[in-house]
């Protein structure tokens, strides 16, 4: 049991001290090869951070393995099963900013791509006109198509510029196209004109989806206004006037 507690505690500051050690700035700037994971196995870009997913997923295990006790076998495997569900779990929830910022930006990019196309089918390179629409079009959708500015005017290509944006929930799609498209060397007027319809079914299906939220958030509270008037104002005076009647 005290090697059990052991193994435990040397593994769990063995993660406190990798989650601690500072990452290195310039890490973000390369092209690190990414393996590719399954979409239900994937994190959500807006998820919490994977530092701190791992810790409370190590600390979950960590914590099931001292509580059960035993013989090691057992303990560890559930331990390492229950941390690894947390640490999955945490990646797919999105918190409520993040839910807020999501919808936000379906709702600007159909217009921000219309002009982008635009400006693309009159001839504009791509890079000009992404910087043309981060520049009036402003917000969310702004912000992200600087990003993809700030790149290139730092010396990237195209191709890895967008794809800064790749695994972006909203502008992924169109990124990863636009990089290929760049590689390729292929017209984009067809591809920005393509997703910019997608983008607008996409915010109408968005749209639609909280009108319809809204109308179930709205159950309890009129059940819990109306129902008590109804009970009182319906069902009361019926009873009162069939008991007046018995007892009279």
């Amino acid at each position: 049991m005290t090697g059990l507690f052991a193994l435990v505690g040397a593994a769990s500051c063995a993660l406190a001290v990798h989650l601690a050690w500072p990452a290195d700035p310039l890490r973000r700037l390369a092209d690190v090869p990414r393996l590719a994971l399954p979409a239900w196995l994937r994190p959500k870009p807006s998820s919490l951070p994977t530092r701190l997913r791992a810790l409370a997923g190590g600390g979950a295990g960590a914590a099931v393995v001292v509580l059960l006790g035993g013989p090691p076998l057992l303990p560890l495997a559930t331990g390492a099963a229950v941390g690894t569900v947390i640490f999955w779990g945490l990646g797919r929830l999105e918190t409520g900013g993040a839910a807020a910022t999501r919808a936000d930006l379906v709702a600007e990019l159909p217009g921000a791509l219309d002009i982008l196309a635009a400006c693309v089918a009159s001839g504009m390179p791509l890079r000009s006109a992404t910087s043309a629409v981060a520049g009036a079009v402003g917000g969310l959708v702004g912000e992200r198509l600087g990003s993809v500015v700030g790149r290139t005017a730092t010396g990237f290509g195209d191709s890895d510029a967008w794809a800064v944006l790749r695994e972006d929930d909203v502008l992924g799609p169109l990124a990863r196209d636009l990089a290929r498209a760049s590689e390729a060397g292929t017209a984009m007027g067809t591809l920005l004109a393509r997703h910019a319809e997608a983008a607008r079914a996409a915010a109408q299906g968005e749209a639609l989806a909280r009108a319809r939220a809204v109308g179930v958030r709205t159950i309890i509270p009129v059940s819990v206004c109306y129902r008590p008037a109804f009970v009182l104002l319906g069902v009361v005076p019926v009873i009162a006037g069939v008991l007046g009647s018995i007892l009279g």
